[in-house]
């Protein structure tokens, strides 16, 4: 979930009309740490056995140089530390493997090389590519910040998107993901979000992280929608706004209302399928197969809705279901499909 700026793009199209023929691929800072960084490497890692939950490692020397030099790369000063007891967090996945049909527990069971709870991530998770020595993505780690996995998933959800308004008093985001709002629910879409990540890179539905530039363009699922991982056509017809929209901010410049409102309304029948999808098309991805598993496999909610005062209005409910989605859920239906038991 941590979001990966590719600032040269944006100053690019901020200032000159893109067209195809004009735009720029940026240079991918990451293109180095994703192909050479030891703590990505299959042989640095215990050999995949058992099922996915199974794999919950302590941090170790590798791991812990890769996310540090990630954080370089980003400007990020946190140092992550070790998650000292994982027992609870062991247990907490054994329930999320019990919950899971047999189908998404085999496509993690394919994918997922390696889960890692840590504090001081800098973000609430984020994914890495596991690579053979051929360095063909093959499957994915997962690292997941115990210390901000505190709060139900209702809290949490919102709590991420007021990270993208300037606070009100009177006015507020709310997301609903379940009539529990518990911390399994939480933890249940990071999870699911960071294995959408894995799953695109290794069946290469997005360009590969390790490549210098990335080109969404000839890929089916991006079309029309995203040429970089941060440019989206869209900028020059009807959401112009979209490059605003950014999360986790100290001080966010988009008032909620009327401005935050409208971008809602700008999302529908798009392949944005919530306000986080439409920042990068790594997040346009990954949010669509957490919304496919946690609202059409596992029959939950996914609803935004604008409180003013003691009133709500509905921005956004179950877009996964909408005509942007049908594409997503055809793709995973079919992934899912090869995958039953």
């Amino acid at each position: 979930m941590k979001p990966i700026p590719y600032l040269i793009s944006f100053l690019i199209c901020l200032f000159v009309n893109c067209s195809q023929k004009e735009f720029t691929l940026p240079n991918n800072p990451y293109a180095n740490w994703a192909k050479t960084s030891m703590g990505l490497q299959e042989k640095t890692m215990p050999k995949k056995a058992g099922v996915w939950s199974d794999r919950v490692y302590q941090m170790d020397v590798e791991r812990t140089k890769t996310l540090l030099e990630v954080n370089g790369i980003d400007g990020i000063k946190d140092v992550p530390s070790p998650t000292k007891d994982l027992t609870l967090w062991k247990n907490r996945l054994l329930d999320l493997h019990n919950l899971y049909p047999k189908e998404v527990n085999a496509l993690a069971d394919e994918l997922v090389y390696g889960i890692y709870f840590i504090t001081n991530l800098g973000s609430t998770g984020l994914t890495g590519i596991i690579r053979d020595k051929e360095g063909i993505p093959i499957g994915g780690i997962i690292f997941l910040d115990s210390g901000l996995l505190s709060e139900g998933g209702n809290d949490w959800a919102t709590k991420k998107e007021n990270s993208a308004f300037q606070k009100s008093d009177t006015r507020s985001i709310e997301v609903h993901l379940d009539n529990s709002n518990s911390l399994q629910t939480a933890l249940s879409f990071i999870l699911l979000h960071e294995l959408g990540h894995i799953l695109a890179i290794v069946k290469h539905y997005v360009p590969d992280y390790a490549e210098t530039t990335r080109d969404f363009r000839g890929y089916p699922y991006f079309q029309g929608v995203w040429w970089s991982e941060t440019f989206s056509p869209y900028e020059n017809s009807f959401f112009p706004e979209r490059p605003k929209i950014k999360f986790y901010q100290k001080n966010p410049t988009i008032p909620i209302f009327p401005d935050g409102k409208f971008l809602y309304k700008k999302l529908t029948n798009t392949q944005f399928l919530s306000l986080y999808a439409a920042t990068n098309a790594d997040d346009t991805f990954a949010e669509a197969f957490a919304q496919y598993i946690h609202v059409t496999v596992l029959q939950n909610e996914y609803k935004v809705y604008l409180r003013t005062n003691s009133e709500r209005e509905m921005l956004l409910s179950e877009p996964i279901h909408k005509e942007g989605g049908r594409k997503f859920r055809e793709l995973f239906q079919t992934i899912l499909y090869s995958h039953s038991p």
